[in-house]
């Protein structure tokens, strides 16, 4: 992206504090304040509204129609936490939870819905930071290294967080644990990891290139790339 690039969605030209240290950058305050610093964000809105329309144009069909392609169940929303999480950070976990919550409106609410929020709005910050946690050293680019870090992120983030929301239905509403575990880590996984990639593919060019990225990570990445 140019350093006189400007619109509704780039970059503008803050500069955040940095932080050295495995430690230090992923300190608890300085994830909170991102996130609420998002909303007070004019650019972080919009983003956030993006994402919010994503989900719901993606959920509502799905939660009417409950299609499948040879007994797995479709769930195109699966690929949406990681994919969007990595381009979004902040904006993406607001966004999706939000987006949820709306998308359940239509056909699946529920008070389950409350903890698919919660889910909803820490899985994509989780695929965010580790990512690039992990291509911290590396150039932007998607080769092998990159695409290997989209795998193993959501692969962890994926089972951390369907065993979370299987955990919360066990404790709120004494659902079977096991059952409900297998039953959405093997159905999230299977989309993530097989379409995830293919829409990664398809977005992280053009985003990157033309500064349609958003987050603290992105800015420091994107102002290293114009100096």
């Amino acid at each position: 992206m140019s350093a006189g690039a400007t619109g509704p969605f780039s970059r503008d030209n803050r500069e955040y504090p940095q932080c050295s240290g495995f430690f230090t950058d992923a300190l608890p305050n300085n994830s909170m304040h991102e996130l609420a610093g998002v909303l007070t964000d004019r650019k972080g809105l919009t983003w956030i509204a993006v994402n919010a329309l994503f989900a719901v144009l993606v959920l509502v069909p799905f939660n009417q129609y409950h299609w499948e392609i040879a007994g797995i169940a479709l769930r195109p929303a699966a690929v949406l936490p990681v994919v969007c999480g990595i381009l979004w950070g902040p904006a993406a976990a607001w966004g999706l939870g939000i987006g949820n919550v709306a998308g359940d409106l239509f056909g699946s609410w529920s008070f389950m819905s409350i903890f698919g929020f919660l889910i909803n709005f820490l899985y994509p910050y989780l695929a965010y930071r580790l990512w690039h946690r992990m291509m911290k050293g590396h150039e932007i680019h998607l080769d092998f290294f990159a695409m290997g870090c989209f795998w193993v992120v959501t692969l962890v983030a994926t089972f951390t967080f369907m065993l979370l929301l299987a955990a919360c239905g066990t404790i709120f509403f004494a659902r079977p644990f096991e059952s409900k575990f297998i039953s959405y880590f093997g159905n999230n996984i299977f989309w993530a990891m097989i379409a995830g990639p293919i829409l990664f593919r398809l977005m992280f060019e053009p985003a990157f290139r033309n500064g349609l990225v958003f987050g603290r990570e992105w800015d420091r990445r994107l102002t290293m790339a114009t100096k």
